[in-house]
């Protein structure tokens, strides 16, 4: 059984002068969550904070960051190297453009309200260009002109809501199409009785300014002045681009590093100090102690030392699982993050979910589309690239996961659509035409082999396949219950609690007992223990589990029993939901057939319902075995043994993009991955 990686509690003692590089150490192995000191540590070292050289590199880090978020990015294809943190102020403060590319961003900012305004002018001018005259003829000084657009049907109830308005305003109105395009001219009197007129409408009419000349000449010189905008933005980009590239490189390695060297300064108030050495305390991998300690006697020089602590507080979890099911550490924690003392059921539930996943899909057709889908969305997501699906589509599906999200849930369904493609062929589906009893005779003849002349290895349909399938599934129920509840005695037997231990070892008997018993009744055997013994022996393997549940658990618990049996019945649904699919894609195949011998009309009808037929069914296959599969994990799996509210395993330190690590990390030590929602690929 895997387990979470075993957890110890460390103290790091070294000498003082070396605490920098301890933690440049720590940093780029990223095997260490600190923690705050214990309190008998606390009480015989002292907290030192350098709150000058954190406020310094706070600020310089803040300037720098808003400095390249200024510039134009660039791939940066070199990192660098910093000797030390002195030497990075040194070169943070070298680079004095804040002055230049502030007032480029102030006047790139003006330029684009200004050309903004400009645009809204434009438009407008564009809009009265049926004035065929000076527009200077609405500058009044009595008077405010409004232009609006309306429909015919608005302009209308437009009338009839301010029409004693308009008899002391002056309306034009030219018909464009269905449109209205009108000016009104509001006496200043009557601003506030007009605009409370047209919010009852909600109608926006948009204020004219005062202008001068004729709409063609205006567009002309507003055309000129956004030219003449975009030349000199097009100026600013200039120069912010040849600044990017004089120092966007330098600036991304600049604050990766300044970013690392403010969360060393964090942890420093986490540490303890005499005069001579400082004490820090934290969580580690146990098996990352040798290397942790090699590193130490490395690069600082024998002056650290690592000493394993004994406590009884509840360590976080680290779980560690091979490349191949990574991944599936998603939908654990998306349950729980299991405690470190449980069996983490990782491994379990990356080979049982796609077996369930494709046998409730059991289609060749809908197998092969959700594969394809999840190849799409995998290079999508990783690739980066432009899709053709409809910004309205990609914005709701964001609102519900992360772009990694899907890509995760999508490489997930992968094994389970090609389990689907697999089960479909033996089921003979394919999108629900049976086309496997049209190829299978030809193959027979042709190759001399024996394939059922049905086409269906074995048919969801047929009585002997649903009793089969029914079998397989209660098997399957009482394997997976019979599973958690071993794993659940092991994790009461590790943490020495051997009474809940005998609870779940007495209810193992008990469902395998209840399931022979079933099993008897099922080929019309007799239960009576005087006929048949093997039912005694059953009838006793029962009354066993039973007698171990009250000795563990209480009589109270026996309340249960109905709960355990529904947990094993509670799998026929992987039945029920394949026979769902099937019999609808059945009757969709079989109206479409139906039609197509009943005139172009109803052959363009069963045309139409086969698409959208098979596109509903085709998403209800895409989200019923994969919501139903995950629930019998998460409910009847993990009930058995799976106590979860474990607490993340977060190392102090980070990747690095733009700058070389300060050690090299040892081959054989790989770092810990923080454990995050989104933290397995």
């Amino acid at each position: 059984m895997m387990r979470p990686a075993k957890m110890s509690r460390i103290a790091v003692v070294g000498s003082r002068e070396k605490r920098s590089v301890v933690l440049s150490i720590l940093h780029d192995m990223g095997v260490m969550q600190v923690e705050t000191l214990s309190s008998k540590a606390a009480s015989l070292v002292k907290n030192e904070i350098d709150s000058i050289t954190f406020r310094e590199v706070n600020e310089e880090l803040l300037r720098i960051r808003a400095l390249r978020a200024a510039l134009p990015p660039l791939e940066v294809k070199e990192r660098r190297r910093f000797e030390s943190l002195g030497q990075l102020m040194q070169v943070a403060g070298a680079i004095d453009i804040d002055s230049e590319v502030s007032e480029l961003q102030k006047r790139a900012e003006s330029l684009m309200a200004s050309r903004e305004q400009l645009q809204d002018r434009l438009k407008l001018v564009q809009n009265l260009a049926f004035i065929n005259a000076d527009l200077s003829i609405l500058n009044l000084s009595e008077v405010t002109p409004f232009y609006g657009r309306l429909s015919k049907q608005r302009f209308e109830r437009f009338k009839e809501l301010t029409g004693s308005l308009l008899q002391k305003g002056i309306v034009y109105s030219v018909n464009e199409g269905e449109d209205v395009k009108l000016i009104v001219l509001v006496p200043n009197t009557l601003l506030e009785q007009f605009g409370s007129a047209i919010q009852k409408l909600d109608i926006k009419f948009q204020r004219i300014p005062e202008m001068e000349g004729h709409p063609e000449q205006l567009l002309d010189k507003l055309n000129e002045s956004i030219s003449n905008m975009d030349r000199e933005l097009a100026e600013i980009r200039e120069k912010l681009r040849k600044l990017s590239e004089r120092y966007y490189p330098s600036l991304s390695s600049i604050e990766e590093q300044l970013t690392i060297e403010a969360r060393k300064l964090e942890v420093i108030s986490s540490l303890g100090f005499t005069q001579s050495t400082f004490v820090m305390e934290g969580w580690v991998a146990s098996d990352t102690i040798p290397v942790l300690q090699q590193a130490f006697e490395r690069y600082a020089e024998s002056k650290a030392f690592v000493f394993e602590m004994k406590t009884d507080e509840r360590p976080p979890t680290l779980m560690k699982n091979p490349r191949q099911i990574k991944l599936f550490e998603s939908f654990i924690r998306f349950y729980s993050l299991p405690q470190p003392f449980e069996v983490d059921p990782t491994p379990i539930f990356a080979f049982t979910f796609p077996v369930f996943f494709g046998l409730m899909l059991g289609d060749v057709g809908y197998g092969l589309v959700i594969l394809l889908i999840s190849m799409w969305i995998i290079r999508h997501v990783r690739g980066g690239g432009k899709t053709r699906v409809p910004k309205f589509l990609l914005s709701f599906a964001k609102r519900i996961l992360k772009p990694s999200q899907y890509a995760k849930v999508a490489s997930a369904m992968l094994p389970g659509a090609v389990l689907g493609i697999v089960f479909g062929f033996l089921f003979d589906g394919y999108f629900g035409f049976p086309l496997n009893r049209y190829i299978f005779p030809y193959l027979n003849m042709a190759l001399g082999i024996h394939l059922p002349a049905s086409g269906a290895f074995l048919d969801p349909l047929s009585t002997l396949g649903l009793k089969t399938l029914l079998l397989i599934s209660g098997y399957i129920g009482l394997f997976e219950v019979s599973l958690g509840l071993v794993i659940g005695s092991l994790n009461s037997y590790w943490l020495k609690e051997y009474r809940h231990s005998m609870g779940k070892l007495g209810w193992l008997f008990v469902s395998w007992g209840i399931a022979l018993i079933g099993l008897t009744l099922l080929h019309h055997q007799s239960v009576n223990p005087l006929q048949n013994p093997l039912s005694g022996a059953y009838l006793g393997v029962m009354i066993g589990g039973l007698g171990l549940v009250v000795a563990g658990e209480g009589a109270g618990s026996l309340i249960e029993l109905p709960s355990m049996i529904s947990h094993i019945i509670s799998y026929t649904r992987l039945l029920g939901i394949l026979l769902a699919s099937v019999v609808l894609a059945g009757v969709i195949d079989q109206v479409f057939l139906g039609s197509l011998g009943g005139g172009i009309f109803l052959a363009i009808f069963g045309v139409v319902l086969l698409v959208a037929g098979q596109a509903f069914n085709l998403l209800l296959a895409l989200f019923e075995p994969g919501i139903q599969g995950a629930r019998l994990l998460y409910v009847e799996f993990f009930s058995n043994f799976f106590h979860g509210n474990g607490r993340r395993f977060s190392p102090f330190g980070g990747e690095r993009r733009y700058t070389y690590k300060e050690i090299e990390v040892p081959q054989e030590n790989r770092r810990p991955k923080k454990q995050t929602e989104d933290s397995s690929t």
